[in-house]
Formats: C-alpha cells, sequence, structure tokens
C-alpha cells in the first residue's frame, strides 16, 4: 500500500468516526464573548432563549453546550462553564422534552460553518452582523 491509499484511508476514517460522534447529538451551541451561535441542529427559541440568560448572567465567555439523546431522552453536556452555570444549563433544559427537541424548526438562513458543523468557521462566516440569539 502506498503513501497516498493510506493518507485517503485515514482521511476516510476521521470523517466516519466524526461523523459517528456526532449520531446521537440533537444540536450544539458555540458561546463566544457571551453571544450563542447553533452551529448544528435546531434549538426551540424558548430554550434558546433560556440559555442565552443564564450565559449572560453568569458572564460566559466562551464554551460550547451540547444536547445528546440518551436511552429514550435527552441530556446536555456542557464545556468551558462552571460547575454552578452548567447546573443552571441543565435546569433550564429540563424544562423541555426530548419531543420539543426533535420538532424544533431549523434555522432558516445558515453560514457555510453552521453547514459543515464547524463552530471556528461558523464564527468566523458570521462577521460582525452577530448571531439572531
Amino acid at each position: 500500500m502506498d503513501l497516498v491509499s493510506l493518507l485517503v484511508l485515514v482521511v476516510i476514517a476521521a470523517i466516519a468516526l466524526a461523523f459517528l460522534s456526532r449520531a446521537n447529538e440533537l444540536f450544539c451551541i458555540s458561546v463566544k464573548d457571551g453571544r450563542l451561535l447553533v452551529v448544528r441542529g435546531a434549538v426551540p427559541q424558548g430554550l434558546l432563549l433560556g440559555l442565552k440568560d443564564v450565559i449572560q448572567r453568569d458572564r460566559v465567555k466562551d464554551a460550547t453546550i451540547r444536547a445528546v439523546k440518551a436511552d429514550g431522552h435527552a441530556r446536555l453536556v456542557a464545556a468551558g462553564v462552571a460547575d454552578g452555570t452548567a447546573q443552571r444549563l441543565r435546569n433550564v433544559f429540563g424544562t423541555h422534552p426530548i419531543q420539543k427537541l426533535r420538532a424544533a424548526p431549523a434555522p432558516k438562513a445558515k453560514n457555510l460553518g453552521q453547514v459543515l458543523g464547524v463552530a471556528w468557521l461558523a464564527w468566523m462566516l458570521l462577521g460582525r452582523r452577530g448571531p439572531d440569539a
């Protein structure tokens, strides 16, 4: 097997791994300087506003908030926030059953970073106009 074939296999394996790791993900929200951007998935507007309120009250600068499916329910995973903030985010999230999360309307306009599900690219393409939430 030559080097090019090996490289192609590694790239294919990395893409497959990324796809499988997101298979149970309902949504992913990126936080930068207190602003929220839905990178992947769809989030009900009421939930997004509740999460935004917690993020802004606790002055969170950079974080990632993900909702994942697990055994018939959903759970929230927050990275880059303090334990107390994570609990407040989970409390807000807990008021929205998984049926509402699955039925959330998809965002109307997405940039390339959101379509590809890449947070840094989504923020870069967003520019100065800012996210809706």
